[in-house]
């Protein structure tokens, strides 16, 4: 069912730009899923594949400075929070799809539900596994593109309702 133009009676036009973030949003969630799906069924082992890798690399002795700490570090926790990571991954893509849905047929709620959505994606892993170090680094520049998307999204909040 289209939306209709109060002033006259015309179906509401969808801005070029709403549908380009629409699809470009369609297709990183689409991505998304599948990247949270394989890392679900990766997880149970996650943590058992980090200790064999660093088995293999003989714990990266003589790289003992407090920058390659902070990647194993961070590479632990993320392997043995890789089931919620993983959980949160899928959550988060199918709210931003969903967000993506509605704002496409022109309603305003949707823009809430996704950016509730990529809220999530930023705070969940910063809770599971902190932001201190070379994480906290790749968490600044992984938000940039959610951050992006949300004012891009917001500037078309105008023409829904």
């Amino acid at each position: 069912m289209e939306e209709i133009n109060q002033e006259n009676f015309m179906p509401a036009k969808k801005p070029q730009f709403l549908k380009v973030l629409c699809i470009l949003t369609f297709i990183g969630t689409g991505l998304g899923l599948l990247e949270g799906l394989y890392n679900l069924i990766k997880a149970p082992t996650a943590l058992e594949d980090f200790q064999r890798d660093q088995e293999l690399t003989g714990n990266m002795e003589g790289m003992s400075s407090g920058f390659m700490e902070n990647i194993m570090e961070a590479a632990r926790l993320s392997a043995e929070n890789a089931l919620p990571l993983a959980i949160t991954a899928i959550g988060v893509n199918l709210f931003c799809l969903f967000g993506a849905l509605m704002m496409w047929k022109l309603r305003k709620v949707g823009f809430y539900v996704y950016v509730c959505g990529q809220l999530l994606g930023i705070i969940v892993p910063i809770i599971l596994v902190g932001f201190s170090g070379i994480f906290g680094g790749l968490m600044v520049l992984t938000a940039i593109f959610p951050v992006a998307f949300i004012i891009m999204y917001a500037f078309n909040l105008k023409h829904m309702s």
